[in-house]
């Protein structure tokens, strides 16, 4: 498994981190499993994952007390593993979801995620969505807190503009940059340009677009009304079918090369100029089944453009990212 440092800091992450949405159920067409999700965890340290992403919204709590058992379940060094959290979404008012990153809040929520995941540090605590009821300077200033505390190791943004990293920054030192990338949906680019620019960590979350790059779906498949790709526009009957259509492509591609779509899917996003680490979502351990063979291979240039081509040939718009159908409100939204 390839690593690397997170920004300036001396944390080695593996290049692949687990994904812990969809585990916790919660938005998902799926019923959140203990035990499956505590083997998951441990298939992900069994293919060389270190690193696991998570936030306490995530199943309401779910996610993060399974990977806390997991943890005391496994014999893996605390040492050795790599915490992603987040805080700044408030999921306590029976299931609600909104923006809250004031510092008391914020305080209150960084213990409880230690307490759910049974240790007393957290190794990237990464603001979840801007608040943009709470100052920056304020917001900033509470991660800093954090940060010279020891209570985390290194700080990270999620769905930033390099705008709001800019101000971010006058308060606070930035390791990372999570934004949503994949073959599909390149609308943060800009993200990682400037996350390069400042020796900040790239981070791509849904690099397999929910699932569509899996090379799972075909054009019969369906969600239920309470799964967020529902009502995604890129699920839309329309952009689906066009999507379907070059993932028929994609797939010929990666068969050419013996590789599988999810391992094409993360090969690509980590070939990416400032793109270290891809989020590889899972719930149940067959769902890492291809993580061995991804690393350590790489698409020349020949190959990325005639990925481009592929793509190009099916969908109008490859800068989309639609992170409005994500978001969640602010408080005074409720």
């Amino acid at each position: 498994m390839e690593r690397i440092k997170i920004g300036d800091t001396n944390i080695e992450a593996s290049r692949i981190a687990l994904g812990t949405w969809a585990m916790g159920g919660f938005m998902w067409q799926n019923e959140p499993d203990e035990k499956e999700a505590i083997r998951t965890v441990h298939e992900a340290f069994d293919q060389g994952i270190n690193m696991i992403d998570t936030a306490p919204d995530y199943g309401l709590a779910k996610s993060e007390t399974f990977i806390g058992k997991a943890l005391q379940e496994s014999d893996v060094k605390r040492e050795d593993i790599v915490l992603a959290c987040k805080p700044g979404i408030d999921w306590t008012n029976q299931g609600d979801v909104y923006r809250d990153m004031r510092p008391e809040r914020v305080e209150e929520e960084v213990d409880n995620t230690l307490k759910r995941l049974k240790t007393d540090y957290i190794d990237l605590y990464q603001v979840h969505w801007r608040d943009k009821e709470v100052p920056m300077a304020e917001m900033a200033g509470m991660m800093k807190q954090l940060y010279d505390k020891g209570k985390i190791r290194a700080i990270g943004v999620t769905n930033f503009t390099p705008r709001e990293m800019d101000e971010f920054r006058e308060e606070s030192p930035l390791h990372v940059t999570q934004n949503q990338f994949n073959m599909f949906q390149r609308g943060q680019r800009d993200c990682f340009a400037y996350g390069e620019r400042h020796q900040m960590t790239g981070l791509a979350w849904a690099p397999m677009a929910h699932g569509m790059l899996t090379g799972k779906m075909d054009k019969s498949t369906t969600f239920a009304e309470e799964d967020i790709r529902h009502s995604h526009p890129m699920y839309s009957e329309e952009q689906f079918t066009r999507h379907m259509d070059a993932l028929e492509d994609l797939k010929a591609f990666a068969m050419e090369r013996n590789k599988s779509m999810p391992q094409l899917a993360i090969r690509w996003v980590l070939s990416q100029p400032g793109l270290g680490i891809a989020l590889w979502g899972a719930r149940k351990p067959e769902q890492l089944k291809d993580v061995e063979g991804t690393s350590n291979w790489i698409l020349d240039e020949t190959e990325l453009k005639e990925i481009d081509d592929i793509l190009k040939r099916h969908i109008d718009d490859l800068e989309s990212n639609y992170l409005e159908h994500y978001a969640p409100p602010h408080r005074s939204e409720l």
